[in-house]
């Protein structure tokens, strides 16, 4: 299973770039998301691969959606997040992190497909609400 960060702080949303250059997402931005590891529930493999990418402590609040990635085909299930601290130190997966306003996620032209579509759709009806 992997799962699928929506992390949200102040009206924004931390967007993320992978460095590797073979990954189909590449110079696109996306969420967080990982693999969970044999028999790790779902809220404690997103809160690691959290950490282990950006060393960003984060308390899950509920799930928002399942959906698949257009690229890959893989079911990701995509969680609601707050930040528990603040400084982000990137692992070598990762080149760039930024927060986004939910408004500007809506325009951003080098973005994954997902993001665009699961976020845009919930700021206008105020899902992501604490």
């Amino acid at each position: 299973m992997i799962v699928c960060a929506t992390i949200v702080k102040d009206g924004k949303v931390l967007l993320v770039r992978h460095s590797d250059p073979k990954k189909p997402d590449h110079g696109d931005w996306i969420l967080l998301a990982g693999k969970l590891e044999p028999k790790e529930g779902p809220e404690k493999g997103l809160c690691r691969e959290v950490r282990e990418e950006t060393d960003l402590r984060v308390k899950v609040i509920r799930k928002l959606v399942e959906h698949t990635d257009p690229y890959t085909g893989d079911r990701l299930s995509n969680f609601l997040c707050v930040p528990l601290t603040s400084e982000i130190r990137l692992s070598p997966e990762l080149t760039e992190a930024r927060w986004y306003d939910l408004h500007e996620i809506q325009g951003l032209e080098e973005i994954h497909p997902q993001p665009e579509t699961i976020l845009g759709g919930r700021v206008e009806r105020g899902c992501l609400q604490m």
